[in-house]
């Protein structure tokens, strides 16, 4: 059962029941670009925080305190470089594959997702009846994915200053540990707090949605979410 974003939906009977209509919303590429993403993160994340750790805590640690930090810096560079490749594997997909360049134009700012945005806050206070009717991708999702590009971007080059310190200037290196440390802080408070809400705890999709592991977005969905694709893919469909 898979289709293609620009094609009908699949048909998924269940003894008797109406039929579920998917459409994919993630292909392979995307659903393996986004598992590099998120469990080099995490790994990232957890051994990056742990050199900020208070000096009680890593006592406790005792006898393989070295031990520990030793492995700790080797898993957060081979986490580094898996998130480097990544990237290039990402930018490799937008420019030189079909369904990557459409994924490039669709995730695009446009000025229209201003006028989104405004409608938004006008339906969110009651001064407005009418939800902005969104395409492929709404102003959140491209807020978050080109913050996430920037960020990535920032993170990895002073990345690359600190693992190569001893080629570079103190001053060089201290401006990296403070940018460093703080787009860390920056990006794992908004995975925590604005992605989780956004995609997996808001109402409708709790406990969590289930695109990033099988692809698949309902019709139900579809329309509710991204009515002017669906309508669009409806129509060529005619």
């Amino acid at each position: 059962m898979s289709i293609t974003k620009h094609s009908p939906p699949f048909h998924l009977g269940n003894q008797g029941q109406d039929e579920q209509h998917y459409f994919i919303r993630m292909n392979l590429h995307e659903r393996l670009q986004h598992h590099l993403t998120w469990s080099t993160f995490i790994l990232l994340a957890v051994t990056g925080f742990m050199v900020e750790l208070p000096e009680e805590w890593v006592q406790q640690f005792g006898q393989y305190r070295e031990q520990v930090f030793f492995w700790r810096g080797i898993i957060h560079r081979i986490a580094a470089v898996i998130m480097m490749a990544n990237m290039l594997y990402q930018a490799w997909y937008m420019l030189l594959t079909k369904p990557g360049r459409s994924f490039l134009y669709d995730i695009m700012p446009r000025f229209q997702d201003i006028k989104d945005a405004g409608k938004n806050v006008a339906y969110y206070l009651k001064l407005s009846h009418q939800k902005p009717r969104f395409d492929r991708f709404n102003y959140k999702e491209k807020l978050e994915y080109w913050t996430g590009i920037i960020g990535s971007i920032i993170i990895t080059v002073t990345g690359i200053f600190l693992w190569f310190e001893e080629y570079f200037s103190k001053f060089i290196i201290d401006v990296s540990i403070l940018v460093h440390t703080m787009e860390a802080i920056l990006a794992t408070s908004a995975i925590m707090v604005w992605h989780f809400y956004e995609v997996h705890l808001k109402p409708g999709k709790f406990p969590m949605s289930t695109v990033w592991l099988d692809g698949k977005i309902s019709e139900h969905e579809m329309k509710e979410e991204h009515p002017l694709e669906y309508e669009r893919m409806m129509k060529s469909e005619q």
